[in-house]
Formats: structure tokens, C-alpha cells, sequence
């Protein structure tokens, strides 16, 4: 889920309530929450969105940081909330262990997100070797433009140098938010799942409050658009190995650079 927006007066303390509750029924595995806890970084948006998501009941619960929360100086509030901004977390899966990965894609009081080249090097060290089950990424801003959001100005200002290394890096699924409309990319084997803003009337077109429910065994993926408190409906099925017959020859580092970390 995504786009929480505690704090802004089209927030709904209902339809997060009603999330919750449905969420704890499904007993997941994880819980991704992909940024925009607050509307504003104020402190006080952050301890309200903690009450509310404390609530949750999964042992593996991952946060994002959002544009949102990135103003006023959020990131203060959202790291002694909600711990660090960008990590590497393993959890068990039936076929062995997921490797999640969260990364930091704000600057502070700015819509507009970036990894960073110093971020990449850490990036390929997390996913390159892993081999003990899938690879997930989760970040707030969207990698690709997402139809039905009107004119599109906040995707990732190095989105070309990521996707290249997704691809590289075999990701199996990326969950992010930021325009408030679920939409799902299957490009080069990498699969890109957009959440809808989960509490708040703050919604484009069509789509109403929402988030995902996403279940994948070694076969398959089915990706559910679950409104909350309301109906369910499919959104995305796919293989869970890519069919493709594309291949792309010359190498990574032709075009992306990696930078070591300043630290």
C-alpha cells in the first residue's frame, strides 16, 4: 500500500482502518508500504501514521520514504518512526528467502526523486549474487510513467540508469506509489506494480482508493486492486519466470556508471 497522507484534509481514517483489518485477515508475509506516510513531515503526522500502522500484524513490515514525508525535515521523524531510510531486509518464502530492498528516492521539500549513481554500487551488491529466492525492491517514486495520471514530471531523474540495472539485476518486482494510481509494467522481466493511494480522496480519473494484494508461488503472480472496505478485482497475472525472447548485448557498465559509496 501507498500514499497513506496522514495529515491532509482528503485523509480517511476509515479507509486505512479498513486496510489494516483486511490486511491482518490474509496473515502476508510482508507488508510494503511505499511512501507518502504524511502529508506535510511534521512530527505529529508521523507519531498519528505510527498509531495507525502499528496496528498492522506481520512480522515483516518495510516502510518508504516519500516526497511528502521528506518536507519540513521529515526524514528526522521518519527515521526514528520508522528506521532507516534505505536498507537490505531477507525474509522466508516457501522456496527459501526474499531479499527486500527499500531505497530512498526524496530530496528534501522536492516532488522530484532520484537513487543517485553513489547508490549504485550498494544497489548491485544486494541483488546481483542473490540466488535463495526473489528479489523485491521497493521505492516511492515510479520508474516508469503510469497511465491515467495526467502530465507526468515526477518520475525517478535517473529512471534510464535504474531500469538498465533492474534488468542487469534480474529484479523480480518492484512496489512503488507517488501517483495515486495502481498500474502494473512487465518490461525485460522485471515487473513494476504501482500502488493507488490506500486512505485519502486525493485520487485521478477513474481510480478510487486502493491498494494491492500481490500472491506468487514458483509458477505464478496474481496482483488483486482491493478497495478498502469494498470490492476486489484482478489487476495483473503473469509467469513468475519471464517469457522473453528479447536480448540486449552490449554490457551495463557501457552505460551506467557505478560510483563507491562515500562511506
Amino acid at each position: 500500500m501507498s500514499d497513506i497522507h496522514v495529515g491532509s484534509g482528503l485523509f480517511r481514517e476509515e479507509l486505512l482502518l479498513a486496510a489494516i483489518e483486511e490486511t491482518n485477515s490474509l496473515r502476508p508475509d510482508l507488508v510494503a508500504i511505499a511512501g507518502d506516510l504524511t502529508m506535510e513531515g511534521y512530527r505529529w503526522e508521523f507519531e498519528e501514521a505510527k498509531g495507525y500502522l502499528d496496528r498492522l500484524e506481520c512480522p515483516n513490515i518495510v516502510y518508504a520514504m516519500g516526497n511528502h514525508d521528506a518536507k519540513s525535515v521529515g526524514y528526522r521523524h521518519f527515521e526514528e518512526f520508522f528506521g532507516r531510510r534505505t536498507h537490505s531486509v531477507t525474509m522466508a518464502v516457501p522456496e527459501g528467502e526474499a531479499k527486500v530492498v527499500t531505497l530512498d528516492s526524496t530530496k528534501p521539500d522536492l516532488d522530484e526523486g532520484e537513487i543517485g549513481r553513489e547508490y549504485y554500487a550498494w544497489l548491485d551488491s544486494e541483488f546481483r549474487d542473490w540466488n535463495r529466492g526473489p528479489r523485491i525492491l521497493i521505492v516511492h517514486h515510479h520508474v516508469l510513467a503510469v497511465p491515467g495520471t495526467g502530465r507526468d514530471v515526477n518520475i525517478l531523474l535517473d529512471a534510464g540508469d535504474v531500469m538498465a540495472m533492474l534488468r542487469e539485476l534480474k529484479v523480480d518486482l518492484v512496489l512503488s506509489g507517488h501517483r495515486h494510481v495502481p498500474y502494473v509494467w512487465s518490461i525485460s522481466g522485471v515487473r513494476i506494480v504501482h500502488s493507488g493511494t490506500v486512505s485519502s480522496l486525493r485520487v485521478r480519473g477513474t481510480m478510487p482508493p486502493s491498494y494491492n494484494v500481490i500472491e506468487f508461488d514458483e509458477e505464478n503472480v496474481e496482483v488483486k486492486l482491493k478497495q478498502p472496505g469494498g470490492t476486489e478485482e484482478p489487476l495483473a497475472s503473469f509467469s513468475r519466470k519471464p517469457v522473453t525472447t528479447s536480448k540486449f548485448h552490449p554490457a551495463l557498465e557501457r552505460f551506467v556508471s557505478y560510483e563507491d559509496l562515500p562511506f
